[in-house]
């Protein structure tokens, strides 16, 4: 009895730890990766594709029911990110609040920041200085205390926002000076160059022109080096204001001008309404009426597509003004009644979606309510239940000595049942490995027989074109051109022959070993192109990064044949090769200034479609841009989770 007691003891620690380590497995799973991977893709869709926030924050919200309170509050974070980009401040700030909650008693500390600061946002909005002043501090001492810059400057940038509400611009512009000189060192991230265009607007307010254009120019500078319109856009209509504001007009035309050209290539078509409006006013500075007036009338007619009472009635005060300075009243009188009407519109549906939100609240509440009574009734049964269940559980132990007696019985027999089993497993292990090795001989094998006959064969080919050149004096130009050609590509491939053995003969290969193969590639069109000029770098967290043999050749030789089009086609004077890891994925970007082509009107050759069929087999993505005069960018993207599978 006493070793029945024993066993059965052991037995229930055994189930217990098998449940523990279930648990610790669970954040690998699928499901969980899923939930980050679409975590992480909202922030970039909030400020891009704000429609399609609702379909992840009901998606998130599905995936992460049974999961625990971390993923969770992913979830929480991104409908208040959704009712927050839709001005319902209050759901939002509800929603903030849950996602505290949840994480209580957790160590995630990123996630806890990123409520900290939505729950300031939402209190900035609201007019709660002190509230937003504790959250925000809240954030910032977690992110210092994590060391994080982009944390850090995150939240200096959010307390400037709430400086600038308060109306108080010197500490405005003190702490979004502290977020630019945290992220310094990264000019070209896109957090660093929105916030720059937020301090150039502060100067721009207080009359600090030189500073604001100061930071313009240099906002230009690096968003045309990036590549992005949408950012140079800001920095253009800043400067275009500030020229506006100190009376230099045929400035401020200009980059109006400039503007209109990228809104109407981003096909924004807001900014396109905001850019005729500011043309507009500019026209009606400059004592042009008939044109501001046809400028504002082209900004109403887009806004009224789209729909955005606010600037619409923005355009209607603006065309109220020319009506006026030009005395006609009439027209002035009409266009003012249009702007009241536009505003009530407005106002009228901030009435609604505010109702609306205190409805969805009222509602939540009742349902939160409702729940806790149902536990409170569960509760009840629990306790009556376990009445019944004591009187069966004393009749279930006699059952339970009864089984065990059977189980150990039971037991005797399935272990020697199991020790057949791994005897049969071993035996089937050990020829797996046999079969393993003999592979592996043949592959040295096979890339040897590469290497001396193969190899010796090409090389004997190279010396028999070199004797017939010169041992028979070939003096016929086409056919010493010939020759050459046959020596030349002999030699090329005698170098893929020995990438090749070098991939067979690596299970892994790292980023180093990339390194290496690349400078030597490098080295040699060197001596054959000396006029480029080559940058190549490569991020230490890539280090410690490999791939199998089949997904290192392919990242190789998809560099090489971008290395050799830029080399060959582009008439480049510099090219630069840089590999880092963004957002979980490794990217390698070859870019050059040549002359560039245009894409649509360009046939697409073999060596392209080349490069992108080998990132597609090994799971990677393969990304081409080019403009007329501004060189060629490639970029390959290969997911992290992927490698070494």
């Amino acid at each position: 009895m006493k070793k029945i007691l024993i066993f059965f003891v052991f037995l229930i620690i055994i189930i217990s730890c098998k449940k523990e380590v279930a648990t610790k497995s669970d954040p690998l799973s699928p499901d969980r990766k899923q939930t980050e991977r679409d975590y992480r893709r909202v922030f970039y869709l909030s400020t891009v594709f704000p429609d399609s926030l609702q379909f992840y924050a009901e998606k998130l919200e599905k995936e992460t029911a049974r999961q625990p309170n971390e993923y969770k509050a992913m979830a929480v974070i991104v409908k208040s990110i959704y009712y927050a980009n839709f001005n319902s401040y209050q759901l939002a700030m509800e929603g903030y609040e849950k996602g505290l909650l949840l994480l209580k008693d957790s160590k995630a500390d990123s996630l806890k920041c990123r409520l900290y600061i939505g729950i300031g946002s939402c209190a900035k909005v609201n007019g709660n200085n002190p509230k937003a002043f504790a959250n925000l501090y809240k954030a910032l001492a977690i992110y210092e205390k994590l060391g994080d810059r982009r944390g850090i400057a995150d939240v200096n940038a959010n307390l400037a926002h709430v400086y600038m509400q308060k109306g108080d611009s010197q500490l405005a512009k003190q702490y979004l000076q502290i977020a630019l000189k945290t992220l310094e060192k990264d000019k070209t991230d896109g957090f660093y160059l929105t916030t720059s265009h937020s301090l150039a607007n502060v100067y721009g307010m207080n009359g600090e022109y030189d500073k604001a254009l100061a930071l313009d120019e240099e906002g230009i500078r690096i968003s045309e080096k990036i590549g992005s319109d949408k950012i140079k856009v800001m920095f253009l209509d800043n400067k275009a204001n500030c020229f506006m504001y100190t009376n230099r007009l045929d400035s401020a035309q200009y980059y109006f001008d400039e503007c209109l050209k990228l809104d109407y290539k981003i096909g924004n078509k807001k900014q396109i309404a905001d850019s005729y409006g500011n043309l507009g006013f500019l026209a009606s500075l400059k004592k042009d009426f008939p044109t501001a007036e046809k400028l504002l009338f082209k900004s109403i007619e887009i806004l009224k597509e789209i729909k955005h009472k606010p600037n619409l009635a923005k355009s209607y005060s603006l065309l109220v003004g020319v009506y006026e300075q030009q005395e006609k009243f009439k027209q002035a009188l009409e266009t003012q009644k249009e702007f009241y009407k536009q505003y009530k519109l407005m106002i009228d549906e901030r009435k609604e979606a505010s109702l609306a939100e205190f409805r969805i609240i009222h509602e939540t509440q009742q349902k939160e309510k409702k729940l806790a009574q149902n536990k409170v009734e569960l509760l009840k049964r629990e306790v009556e239940s376990k009445r019944k269940n004591t009187t069966i559980l004393i009749l279930s132990v006699l059952v339970f000595f009864v089984i065990i007696v059977g189980y150990m019985i039971y037991r005797q027999q399935r272990l020697k049942v199991n020790q057949q089993q791994q005897e049969f497993q071993l035996k089937s292990a050990i020829s797996q490995i046999e079969t393993q090795n003999k592979l592996q001989e043949q592959r040295l094998s096979i890339s040897r027989d590469l290497h001396d006959n193969i190899g010796a064969q090409l090389t004997f080919i190279i010396s028999s074109v070199d004797n017939v050149k010169y041992g028979f004096g070939v003096k016929n130009t086409v056919l010493g051109s010939k020759l050459d050609n046959i020596s030349n590509f002999t030699r090329e491939t005698i170098i893929e022959l020995r990438d090749t053995i070098w991939a067979m003969n690596n299970n892994h290969i790292t980023f180093e070993d990339l390194r290496v193969r690349i400078l030597n590639f490098i080295e040699k069109a060197k001596l054959a192109k000396e006029d480029i000029h080559f940058k190549f770098s490569i991020e230490d967290s890539l280090e410690d990064v490999s791939f199998s043999s089949v997904q290192g050749i392919n990242i190789y030789r998809t560099i090489q044949e971008a290395l050799n089009n830029a080399i060959k086609h582009a008439n480049a004077s510099e090219i630069i090769i840089l590999a880092r890891l963004t957002d979980g994925a490794i990217r390698v970007e070859i870019d050059d200034n040549g002359k560039g082509f245009e894409f649509e009107a360009t046939e697409i050759g073999n060596g392209l479609h080349n490069m992108k069929k080998r990132m597609e087999d090994i799971g990677g993505v393969f990304e081409i841009g080019s403009e007329m005069g501004k060189g060629t960018r490639i970029s390959i993207v290969i997911d992290k989770p992927f490698l070494n599978n």
